[in-house]
Formats: C-alpha cells, sequence, structure tokens
C-alpha cells in the first residue's frame, strides 16, 4: 500500500523527535519582555513563524588516550534556516573520520511485506476493536479531513496508525525530515567520503514501535489523536527548542509525552536504546584506534537520563560539553 513506503522514511524521526500530539499544548515561542507589554505586537510576534535562525545545540566530546568521540544530540526533523549550524558543531563533524548515526536512513531498504507483518494483526483483533467509541471517532474525523478512509486501517496495530498520524502532522508543520540534522551531516558524509558505521539498525527500530503492548500502543494513538489539532504547532516549537538550544524547555516538551504514554514507552524509545548506545561507543572507545568519531543521536538520547553521556560518564571516560 502506499502508505507503507511513506512509512519507511517516516520511522527514523519518529523514534527520535519522540514528540507525540499528547505533548503538545498551546503555549507560544517566548517572546520578548518588552514585545509582551505591546498587545498588537504581541499577536503580530504569534502569528509568524518560530525563528529557526540560530546555532543549534547539545555536543559532548569524550575522549580515551588518541580516540576521540563527538556526540551530537540532533533534531531529526528540520528546516533550512538551521545551517550551517554553530561552529564547535560543524567543527567537530569536520575533524572526524567516522560519522556514527543512529541509522544510515540513505541506505535504508524495507520489504513490504516484512512491514505488514510488523504493523498488522496478526488475529481477528480491529483497530476499531481496540480503540475507545470516542477516539475511533475522532480518528475516522481526522483521516476523512485528509481523504483516507478509516476502514482502509481496520487491520493495522496502533502503533502504526499514530505514526500516518505524525505524517500528517509533519506535513503541516515547518520542519521535514529531508531537512533534518543527521541528514544533513549524512549526505556531507558521502561527498567528504567518510565512513558511516551505524548504531543501530532500522530493524531494531522497527523492533521498538512494533513490540509495545497493545496498552502501551493504545495510549500512543489516542494520545495523538486528542492532540492531533495542536500537533503541528508542537513540532515546530520543539525544532525550535532544539535550534536556539534552549534545553529546559526541550527536555520538559519531550518528558511530557513520556509522562503521558508511560514507563514502558520511556524505557524502551529512550532508556534501553541510551544504553546500548552508550555500550557501543564504549566499545569504539576501548579499542583507542586513535580515530574521531562524530556520533549523531536524537537529543533525547543526550538530556534524559540515563543518557548517553552520562552513560559514558559513568563509565569513567573523560566527559566534556562542547556547545
Amino acid at each position: 500500500m502506499n502508505d507503507m513506503s511513506k512509512f519507511t522514511s517516516l520511522i527514523y524521526f519518529l523514534l527520535g523527535t519522540v514528540l507525540l500530539a499528547g505533548c503538545a499544548s498551546n503555549n507560544d515561542v517566548p517572546l520578548e519582555k518588552e514585545e509582551l507589554n505591546q498587545q498588537s505586537i504581541t499577536k503580530k510576534v504569534r502569528e509568524t513563524a518560530p525563528d529557526y535562525d540560530a546555532d543549534g545545540g547539545f555536543l559532548w566530546k569524550v575522549t580515551n588516550g588518541e580516540t576521540t568521540i563527538y556526540v551530537q544530540g540532533t533534531s531529526h526533523l528540520g528546516h533550512e534556516d538551521f545551517y550551517p549550524l554553530a561552529a564547535e558543531i560543524e567543527e567537530a563533524y569536520e575533524s572526524s573520520d567516522v560519522v556514527l548515526p543512529e541509522v544510515n536512513m540513505l541506505e535504508v531498504k524495507v520489504e513490504e511485506e516484512e512491514m505488514n507483518k510488523l504493523a498488522m494483526f496478526k488475529d481477528a483483533t480491529t483497530l476499531k476493536g481496540v480503540l475507545s467509541e470516542k477516539s475511533y471517532a475522532g480518528l475516522s474525523d481526522i483521516f476523512e479531513e485528509n481523504d483516507m478512509a478509516i476502514e482502509d486501517y481496520n487491520s493495522f496495530q496502533p502503533w502504526f496508525v499514530e505514526s500516518l498520524l505524525s505524517q500528517i502532522s509533519v506535513k503541516k508543520s515547518d520542519l521535514a525530515p529531508e531537512q533534518g540534522v543527521d541528514l544533513y551531516f549524512l549526505k556531507r558524509s558521502l561527498v567528504d567520503k567518510k565512513d558511516i558505521v551505524e548504531l543501530e539498525s532500522v530493524e531494531i527500530q522497527n523492533k521498538v514501535l512494533s513490540n509495545f503492548s497493545m496498552e502501551t500502543q493504545v495510549r500512543m494513538l489516542e494520545s495523538s489523536i486528542n492532540g492531533h489539532d495542536e500537533a503541528a504547532a508542537s513540532l515546530n516549537r520543539l525544532g525550535y527548542n532544539w535550534i536556539q538550544g534552549k534545553e529546559d524547555a526541550f527536555t520538559d516538551q519531550v518528558s511530557e509525552s513520556f509522562r503521558e504514554i508511560g514507563e514502558e514507552y520511556k524505557r524502551e524509545m529512550n532508556d534501553t536504546r541510551n544504553i546500548n548506545m552508550a555500550n557501543k561507543l564504549d566499545e569504539i572507545l576501548k579499542k583507542d584506534d586513535g580515530q574521531t568519531y562524530f556520533a549523531m543521536i536524537g537529543s533525547a538520547h543526550v538530556l534524559i537520563n540515563p543518557s548517553v553521556p552520562g552513560e559514558l560518564e559513568d563509565k569513567g571516560y573523560n566527559i566534556e560539553r562542547i556547545y
């Protein structure tokens, strides 16, 4: 089906962004104090897009002997005004011999048949059967607004249907996966002929989403349904908080989705993956091959504990916050 191929390019930034409609709110991008004192100016500013022309952030340096790993917290969705990034980030990339993305999306190939096995119910269960009547009606309305028929998706599990809602929200936002920070550096890596080594794989990331309990899947989807009207604005705000380096605001926004959906969601989307990625970086550092590495992982993985930098620090490595 058409939406399956669309999903191939969607799954990567869904895992890294970790922002569902459930954490959307009506908060606007913060305004300057003088603007808050001028009602007409305030209204005008709130009607314009966020300022994405900034430096971006969240960079660490980890060393062991002659080996260095830069750990860059990225935004998987981006905007053309993001670039170039801060000089410290650009220089960290330039100095690297090897680039370490979560997944090399330039080489991802997903078979539709395999994705169907993960995305569809394996028995007579239906989407209508697991959702509340209210949520099913709300989902039907959203699909109808976007020229989709809910009946076409009744055999698909909630996690996959939630990904379709996220795709709709991304299209309505200012941001795009094609402008994401990871792809920005991956494309440059090809030109610069840098080695690219994945920290995860698309198969691992597929399993993260498809292996959630049905209870967690339903909470994911219902949260997305309930917050759908604000989801695009919420994505814009997340991008703004990233490019402006607003660490606390970014962390609060992502943590809200973790709290709303539950412990299983946070554990599998963040905690377990962070520990596994930190262990892979630990293996590289222990080899001490004298190379410089540039690891690119979603910012939740560097800011939300157990974070990748925190795990490496606990292993005894010298950690320096660069940006």
